[in-house]
C-alpha cells in the first residue's frame, strides 16, 4: 500500500491550505483512475452540461469584474 502521510498541526492544515497533506504520486494517480471516469461522466450528461455552462457565465462575470 502507499504511504500516506498527514501533518497535523493546525498551523500547516487548514481549510485554506491542505499543503500539509502529503501523497504518493501512486496514491494520486490511483485517486485520478478512480474519479475521473465519475466526472468525465457527469460532464458528458445534460444535468452536467448545464451545471458547466452555468458556472462559465459565473466565471465570465467575474472576469469582467477583474
Amino acid at each position: 500500500m502507499d504511504e500516506v502521510k498527514i501533518k497535523f498541526t493546525e498551523s500547516e492544515v487548514n481549510s485554506d491550505n491542505i499543503s500539509g497533506v502529503l501523497i504518493s504520486e501512486d496514491a494520486a494517480e490511483s485517486l485520478v483512475r478512480c474519479f475521473l471516469p465519475d466526472i468525465v461522466s457527469f460532464f458528458e450528461s445534460e444535468q452536467g452540461r448545464k451545471e458547466f455552462e452555468e458556472w462559465d457565465k459565473d466565471w465570465d462575470k467575474l472576469k469582467e469584474i477583474e
